[in-house]
């Protein structure tokens, strides 16, 4: 008894420190992501729903989120009733052609084992004009090149890699995105395309 509250503890600090570790990532996809009443956003990896949640403030939105963990989303459904989430990957996605107006990831795109597909996937998913925004940690290019190649080859928490500006870029720019917009702040690497 005392050991699975012990490790129900443990989790929830771990999560606590993803939450706080990621917040600035959300935030700026939330500052620049433009929305108006009606249309359909798409939030990939969407864990809790948290970024969601915030994104339906700024206008009448129609919100779906898909995450590939179960627990994630029956806490996002719990969380926010009024968005629609769904288990799933985030390649191939589980939407019509020209459904969603805007897709949004934050602090996940370093996790997908194809970013090519999942880049190729946003423009099929993507209405005429709409928007994908990006927010993944940024690293140095030495501590990048360290993580690639020393760390994430044996990590068991499903990173893959990460990128750096124009490598992110480059994915969109192949999958035929154009009106770009990507900087470096802090931590956070942000990419925002149009299709």
């Amino acid at each position: 008894m005392i050991e699975n509250f012990l490790i129900g503890r443990q989790k929830n600090q771990n999560y606590l420190i993803k939450q706080w570790l990621t917040r600035s990532h959300k935030q700026e996809i939330i500052k620049k992501a433009v929305l108006r009443d009606g249309d359909n956003v798409l939030d990939v990896a969407c864990g809790n729903g948290y970024l969601l949640g915030e994104l339906s403030k700024k206008a009448r939105v129609n919100a779906f989120g898909v995450d590939i963990a179960e627990n994630m989303i029956a806490s996002a459904r719990e969380r926010y009733p009024a968005c629609t989430f769904t288990v799933g990957p985030c390649a191939p996605l589980g939407f019509e052609n020209e459904s969603m107006d805007v897709i949004t990831v934050s602090c996940a795109f370093h996790h997908f084992e194809n970013p090519q597909t999942f880049a190729d996937e946003c423009l099929r998913v993507l209405k005429v004009n709409g928007k994908v925004f990006i927010a993944e940690p940024f690293f140095s290019p030495l501590v990048r090149c360290l993580a690639n190649t020393l760390v994430f080859p044996f990590s068991k928490k499903g990173d893959v890699r990460v990128y750096s500006q124009r490598e992110l870029q480059l994915f969109f720019e192949s999958a035929g995105f154009t009106e770009f917009e990507s900087y470096i702040t802090d931590t956070v690497l942000f990419l925002s395309a149009e299709k």
